[in-house]
């Protein structure tokens, strides 16, 4: 196959690409230590610039707004199953500003159950959840000379900071 002579030519070839690499790698690193401070603060910023983005584009799909009508929904949700209450539906309704600044968000819930366990429910989601209140209520018997109601409930809850109109 290959003789000695040239097994060892191709060892030394082999070798000196391998030197000739590592020279390369070497004279990268020192290269790059010695590079010129504003390119690499430049550089720096650009990154600095690309995660700034994607935090502002994570910030508006998790914005306090989102947050609050989420915890408003769960809170009414664990009351009205403690409570005997069937939610039939919710629906976020849009944000305000209040004149302090803050965003009001409101939730409207469509709920089903005996009126004694509507009253509970109501008093329940506005006692253990001091930063929400019921804003307004509209009850409806479902069914005649019965304590079946069917009701709409706004709760509004607040969240800090701006609101986007």
């Amino acid at each position: 196959m290959f003789s000695r002579r040239e097994k060892v030519l191709l060892a030394l070839a082999a070798i000196a690409v391998a030197v000739a690499v590592g020279v390369q790698l070497l004279g990268d690193a020192v290269g790059s230590a010695g590079a010129d401070p504003s390119s690499e603060l430049a550089r720096w910023k650009a990154l600095r610039q690309r995660v700034d983005d994607a935090q502002a584009r994570l910030d508006r799909i998790t914005t306090p707004e989102s947050e609050v009508t989420a915890r408003m929904l769960r809170a009414a949700q664990a009351n009205g199953s403690a409570a005997g209450v069937t939610i039939t539906s919710a629906r976020p309704r849009r944000a305000t500003k209040t004149g302090a600044g803050c965003g009001e968000n409101a939730l409207e819930i469509q709920a089903a159950g005996r009126f004694p366990d509507i009253a509970k429910f109501m008093f329940e989601l506005e006692a253990e959840n001091g930063n929400l209140r019921i804003a307004r209520v509209a009850i409806n018997s479902s069914e005649g000379g019965s304590d079946k109601v069917n009701c709409t409930i706004i709760i509004v809850g607040y969240s800090p900071g701006e609101v986007e109109q």
